[in-house]
């Protein structure tokens, strides 16, 4: 059996923890209210998914304004692309990127030269 001190105790801690969290909740949603809001479902930040890709930031707003697919500017000033029309676009240009032989940079006519970090050639 537990101790009515040691219970008392626990509930005290537990109380603490419960008002901690409660802060903690708070200081996230107004982060969010700052900065544009939650993401949608089905949406990422295109940050995101030019490191997946291993792109510059800039290429891959270029990629996704030139291959059709929605750019949604937040409030906090990123931008958030559809996740799987992003991918699907991304593939589709980066199977049709050529690049010389012993060079770093690759070229596709939508986006000019660009270089390519990631492993996503030809998947």
């Amino acid at each position: 059996m537990i101790s009515n001190v040691k219970f008392n105790e626990l509930a005290s801690r537990v109380n603490q923890l419960q008002g901690r969290v409660e802060s903690l909740e708070s200081q996230i949603k107004s982060l969010t209210a700052s900065q544009g809001g939650e993401i949608p479902l089905g949406m990422s930040p295109i940050t995101t998914l030019a490191a997946e890709f291993g792109i510059s930031t800039k290429k891959a707003e270029e990629r996704a304004q030139n291959t059709g697919v929605m750019v949604i500017r937040q409030k906090g000033g990123g931008y958030i692309v559809h996740d799987e029309k992003f991918r699907e676009a991304a593939r589709r240009v980066l199977r049709a990127a050529k690049r010389k032989y012993g060079s770093a940079y690759w070229y596709h006519p939508l986006l000019g030269k660009f270089q390519m970090n990631g492993a996503f050639h030809n998947e």
